[in-house]
């Protein structure tokens, strides 16, 4: 996925791009919302494929969990994924006090 207003950066040689796939679940969150909302969150997600932990306090590992679980801030929603290798699963997709019920 490209996202418009885009500009190219040098790339390194050893940048590793990830590919990021939404799970059936992610994609029943993703319809509740809004299409603006959406495209937002996909668009969060879709900057995880060149960075799949981004500086700052967005990503964060969550506890208590047998495979390691990582949420991701979007605004008022948060992103639940898990990252294999070169591969990001987005599992959830839930607005934050959800989430709080949830994790």
């Amino acid at each position: 996925m490209r996202l418009q207003g885009h500009t190219e950066e040098k790339e390194s040689p050893y940048r590793v791009t990830c590919q990021v796939f939404l799970s059936e679940k992610a994609q029943r969150d993703l319809d509740i919302f809004s299409v603006k909302i959406a495209n937002q969150i996909l668009a969060d997600c879709a900057r995880l494929a060149d960075d799949p932990f981004p500086d700052g306090k967005r990503i964060k590992k969550l506890q208590g969990f047998k495979e390691p679980l990582y949420r991701l801030r979007a605004g008022d929603y948060r992103v639940v994924f898990k990252r294999f290798g070169a591969r990001i699963d987005i599992v959830r997709v839930l607005s934050k006090p959800d989430f709080q019920k949830a994790y």
